[in-house]
Protein backbone atom coordinates (compact mmCIF):
# COMPACT_ATOMS: atom_id res chain seq x y z
CA UNK A 1 0.00 0.00 0.00
CA UNK A 2 1.03 3.61 -0.63
CA UNK A 3 -0.10 6.52 1.51
CA UNK A 4 0.15 9.93 -0.17
CA UNK A 5 -0.04 13.30 1.55
CA UNK A 6 -0.31 15.97 -1.14
CA UNK A 7 0.39 19.63 -0.41
CA UNK A 8 0.85 22.67 -2.67
CA UNK A 9 4.63 22.30 -2.86
CA UNK A 10 5.45 18.74 -1.87
CA UNK A 11 4.29 15.15 -1.82
CA UNK A 12 5.02 12.85 1.11
CA UNK A 13 4.71 9.12 0.43
CA UNK A 14 4.88 6.17 2.83
CA UNK A 15 5.00 2.76 1.17
CA UNK A 16 6.61 -0.66 1.09
CA UNK A 17 6.00 -1.18 -2.62
CA UNK A 18 8.30 1.42 -4.17
CA UNK A 19 10.72 -0.02 -6.71
CA UNK A 20 11.34 2.82 -9.14
CA UNK A 21 13.26 2.44 -12.38
CA UNK A 22 16.19 4.75 -13.14
CA UNK A 23 14.82 8.26 -13.55
CA UNK A 24 15.33 11.93 -12.77
CA UNK A 25 12.99 14.79 -11.94
CA UNK A 26 12.97 18.38 -10.74
CA UNK A 27 11.89 17.43 -7.22
CA UNK A 28 14.29 17.70 -4.32
CA UNK A 29 13.93 14.19 -2.84
CA UNK A 30 14.41 12.91 0.71
CA UNK A 31 14.18 9.12 1.13
CA UNK A 32 14.17 7.55 4.59
CA UNK A 33 14.01 3.88 5.51
CA UNK A 34 11.49 2.87 8.16
CA UNK A 35 13.47 -0.35 8.69
CA UNK A 36 17.28 -0.47 8.70
CA UNK A 37 18.90 0.43 5.34
CA UNK A 38 17.78 0.38 1.70
CA UNK A 39 19.64 0.24 -1.63
CA UNK A 40 19.71 3.10 -4.11
CA UNK A 41 21.77 3.95 -7.20
CA UNK A 42 22.69 7.64 -7.59
CA UNK A 43 24.47 8.78 -10.77
CA UNK A 44 25.52 5.13 -11.35
CA UNK A 45 26.92 4.67 -7.83
CA UNK A 46 25.32 1.97 -5.63
CA UNK A 47 24.64 3.00 -2.02
CA UNK A 48 23.12 1.40 1.08
CA UNK A 49 21.88 3.89 3.63
CA UNK A 50 19.14 4.70 6.14
CA UNK A 51 18.38 8.11 4.64
CA UNK A 52 19.46 10.32 1.75
CA UNK A 53 18.64 13.66 0.14
CA UNK A 54 19.04 13.89 -3.65
CA UNK A 55 19.25 17.12 -5.60
CA UNK A 56 16.85 17.86 -8.44
CA UNK A 57 17.69 16.48 -11.91
CA UNK A 58 20.06 13.81 -10.53
CA UNK A 59 19.64 10.33 -12.07
CA UNK A 60 18.75 7.69 -9.47
CA UNK A 61 17.10 4.32 -9.08
CA UNK A 62 15.36 3.27 -5.87
CA UNK A 63 15.37 -0.45 -5.08
CA UNK A 64 12.86 -0.56 -2.26
CA UNK A 65 10.25 -3.23 -3.06
CA UNK A 66 9.11 -4.88 0.17
CA UNK A 67 11.00 -2.30 2.24
CA UNK A 68 8.96 0.38 4.06
CA UNK A 69 10.13 3.84 3.02
CA UNK A 70 9.15 7.47 3.41
CA UNK A 71 9.67 9.75 0.41
CA UNK A 72 9.45 13.53 0.63
CA UNK A 73 9.32 15.01 -2.89
CA UNK A 74 9.59 18.79 -2.80
CA UNK A 75 9.02 21.40 -5.49
CA UNK A 76 12.52 22.83 -5.90
CA UNK A 77 11.12 26.38 -5.98
CA UNK A 78 9.45 26.04 -2.58
CA UNK A 79 10.50 27.27 0.83
CA UNK A 80 10.48 23.75 2.27
CA UNK A 81 12.99 22.72 -0.40
CA UNK A 82 15.14 25.75 0.35
CA UNK A 83 15.26 24.70 4.00
CA UNK A 84 16.61 21.25 3.08
CA UNK A 85 19.13 22.42 0.46
CA UNK A 86 21.76 23.31 3.06
CA UNK A 87 22.47 19.59 3.37
CA UNK A 88 23.59 19.38 -0.26
CA UNK A 89 25.77 22.49 -0.65
CA UNK A 90 26.37 22.10 -4.37
CA UNK A 91 26.64 18.29 -4.36
CA UNK A 92 24.32 15.77 -5.99
CA UNK A 93 23.30 14.09 -2.73
CA UNK A 94 23.90 13.81 1.00
CA UNK A 95 23.60 10.67 3.16
CA UNK A 96 22.04 11.38 6.56
CA UNK A 97 23.76 10.06 9.72
CA UNK A 98 22.34 6.74 11.07
CA UNK A 99 21.61 8.19 14.52
CA UNK A 100 19.39 10.92 13.10
CA UNK A 101 17.60 8.40 10.89
CA UNK A 102 16.88 6.09 13.83
CA UNK A 103 15.06 8.89 15.65
CA UNK A 104 13.19 9.91 12.47
CA UNK A 105 12.25 6.29 11.71
CA UNK A 106 10.80 5.76 15.18
CA UNK A 107 8.87 9.03 15.03
CA UNK A 108 7.38 8.42 11.57
CA UNK A 109 6.37 4.82 12.32
CA UNK A 110 4.63 5.88 15.53
CA UNK A 111 2.94 9.09 14.37
CA UNK A 112 1.86 8.78 10.72
CA UNK A 113 -1.16 6.51 11.40
CA UNK A 114 -2.68 9.39 13.38
CA UNK A 115 -2.43 11.89 10.51
CA UNK A 116 -6.01 12.34 9.32
CA UNK A 117 -6.34 16.01 8.34
CA UNK A 118 -4.43 19.19 7.58
CA UNK A 119 -3.83 20.18 11.21
CA UNK A 120 -2.44 16.81 12.24
CA UNK A 121 -0.31 16.72 9.09
CA UNK A 122 1.18 20.17 9.75
CA UNK A 123 2.08 19.08 13.28
CA UNK A 124 3.62 15.87 11.92
CA UNK A 125 5.63 17.73 9.26
CA UNK A 126 6.85 20.35 11.74
CA UNK A 127 8.11 17.70 14.17
CA UNK A 128 9.73 15.75 11.33
CA UNK A 129 11.66 18.80 10.14
CA UNK A 130 12.75 19.57 13.71
CA UNK A 131 14.09 16.01 14.15
CA UNK A 132 16.06 16.45 10.92
CA UNK A 133 17.57 19.71 12.11
CA UNK A 134 15.78 21.72 9.44
CA UNK A 135 14.46 25.23 10.04
CA UNK A 136 11.87 26.86 7.85
CA UNK A 137 13.58 29.48 5.64
CA UNK A 138 12.29 31.90 3.05
CA UNK A 139 12.60 30.97 -0.59
CA UNK A 140 15.55 32.34 -2.53
CA UNK A 141 13.29 33.60 -5.35
CA UNK A 142 13.86 37.33 -5.36
CA UNK A 143 12.12 38.35 -8.59
CA UNK A 144 8.50 39.30 -7.83
CA UNK A 145 7.46 38.36 -11.38
CA UNK A 146 8.57 34.77 -10.86
CA UNK A 147 6.86 34.61 -7.46
CA UNK A 148 3.69 35.86 -9.18
CA UNK A 149 4.07 33.28 -11.97
CA UNK A 150 4.48 30.39 -9.50
CA UNK A 151 1.35 31.52 -7.67
CA UNK A 152 -0.56 31.61 -10.98
CA UNK A 153 0.49 28.00 -11.61
CA UNK A 154 -0.53 26.92 -8.10
CA UNK A 155 -3.94 28.55 -8.59
CA UNK A 156 -4.43 27.06 -12.06
CA UNK A 157 -7.64 25.07 -12.55
CA UNK A 158 -7.59 24.86 -16.36
CA UNK A 159 -6.40 21.94 -18.50
CA UNK A 160 -4.48 24.36 -20.72
CA UNK A 161 -1.01 25.38 -19.57
CA UNK A 162 0.20 27.88 -22.14
CA UNK A 163 3.50 29.54 -21.25
CA UNK A 164 2.69 32.13 -23.93
CA UNK A 165 -0.54 33.06 -22.14
CA UNK A 166 1.20 33.47 -18.79
CA UNK A 167 4.02 35.46 -20.39
CA UNK A 168 1.55 37.84 -22.06
CA UNK A 169 -0.30 38.31 -18.76
CA UNK A 170 2.97 39.41 -17.20
CA UNK A 171 4.15 41.54 -20.11
CA UNK A 172 7.09 39.24 -20.93
CA UNK A 173 8.20 37.24 -23.92
CA UNK A 174 8.33 33.42 -23.68
CA UNK A 175 12.11 33.42 -23.77
CA UNK A 176 12.39 36.15 -21.11
CA UNK A 177 10.02 34.30 -18.75
CA UNK A 178 11.95 31.06 -19.30
CA UNK A 179 15.26 32.80 -18.62
CA UNK A 180 14.02 34.52 -15.45
CA UNK A 181 12.49 31.29 -14.16
CA UNK A 182 15.71 29.32 -14.63
CA UNK A 183 17.76 32.17 -13.14
CA UNK A 184 15.59 32.33 -10.00
CA UNK A 185 14.81 28.65 -9.41
CA UNK A 186 17.67 26.70 -10.98
CA UNK A 187 15.27 24.48 -12.95
CA UNK A 188 13.88 24.76 -16.45
CA UNK A 189 10.44 26.24 -17.03
CA UNK A 190 9.46 23.38 -19.36
CA UNK A 191 10.39 20.80 -16.72
CA UNK A 192 8.47 22.67 -14.03
CA UNK A 193 5.34 22.89 -16.19
CA UNK A 194 5.48 19.18 -17.00
CA UNK A 195 5.78 18.34 -13.32
CA UNK A 196 2.82 20.63 -12.56
CA UNK A 197 0.69 18.67 -15.04
CA UNK A 198 1.79 15.37 -13.49
CA UNK A 199 0.86 16.60 -10.00
CA UNK A 200 -2.57 17.70 -11.27
CA UNK A 201 -3.19 14.34 -12.92
CA UNK A 202 -2.25 12.52 -9.71
CA UNK A 203 -4.63 14.63 -7.65
CA UNK A 204 -7.44 14.04 -10.15
CA UNK A 205 -6.90 10.27 -10.03
CA UNK A 206 -7.16 10.26 -6.26
CA UNK A 207 -10.35 12.31 -6.49
CA UNK A 208 -11.87 9.39 -8.39
CA UNK A 209 -11.28 10.23 -12.05
CA UNK A 210 -10.16 7.47 -14.37
CA UNK A 211 -6.59 7.61 -15.62
CA UNK A 212 -7.89 8.72 -19.02
CA UNK A 213 -10.04 11.52 -17.61
CA UNK A 214 -7.29 12.62 -15.20
CA UNK A 215 -4.78 12.78 -18.06
CA UNK A 216 -7.03 14.95 -20.21
CA UNK A 217 -8.11 17.22 -17.32
CA UNK A 218 -4.47 17.86 -16.43
CA UNK A 219 -3.58 18.79 -20.02
CA UNK A 220 -1.85 15.64 -21.30
CA UNK A 221 -2.38 14.66 -24.93
CA UNK A 222 -3.40 11.12 -24.01
CA UNK A 223 -3.33 8.54 -21.17
CA UNK A 224 -0.19 7.04 -22.72
CA UNK A 225 1.49 10.46 -22.57
CA UNK A 226 0.68 10.62 -18.84
CA UNK A 227 1.97 7.06 -18.31
CA UNK A 228 5.23 7.78 -20.13
CA UNK A 229 5.76 11.06 -18.26
CA UNK A 230 5.09 9.45 -14.89
CA UNK A 231 7.49 6.61 -15.67
CA UNK A 232 10.22 9.01 -16.81
CA UNK A 233 9.92 11.46 -13.91
CA UNK A 234 8.96 9.21 -11.00
CA UNK A 235 10.03 5.76 -12.15
CA UNK A 236 6.43 4.49 -11.80
CA UNK A 237 3.42 4.54 -14.12
CA UNK A 238 0.15 6.24 -13.21
CA UNK A 239 -1.36 2.77 -12.69
CA UNK A 240 1.45 1.86 -10.27
CA UNK A 241 0.83 5.03 -8.26
CA UNK A 242 -2.93 4.53 -8.11
CA UNK A 243 -2.86 0.86 -7.15
CA UNK A 244 -3.76 0.14 -3.48
CA UNK A 245 -3.14 3.77 -2.54
CA UNK A 246 -4.66 6.16 -0.01
CA UNK A 247 -4.49 9.88 -0.65
CA UNK A 248 -4.94 12.85 1.72
CA UNK A 249 -4.78 16.35 0.29
CA UNK A 250 -3.47 18.83 2.84
CA UNK A 251 -2.80 22.56 2.78
CA UNK A 252 0.40 24.20 3.98
CA UNK A 253 -0.59 27.69 2.80
CA UNK A 254 -2.70 29.93 4.99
Amino acid sequence: MMIFYGAEHHLLVISNTIDADEHQHSFLQVTISLEDEFDIDVEGQSLSCAGIIIHSNVVHRLKGAGHPLMLLLMDSTSEIAASFKRYIEGRNYHVFPPGMMKAVREFVSKEYPGVKDTDSYLSFLGQLMKLMGVDHVNTAIVDSRIREFIQLIKDCTDSEHSVSLYARQMGLSNSRLSHLFKENTGISLSGYMLLHKLQKATYFMFKGLSITDAAMAAGFDSPSHLAATSKRLLGMTAKDIRKDSVFLKVSCLH
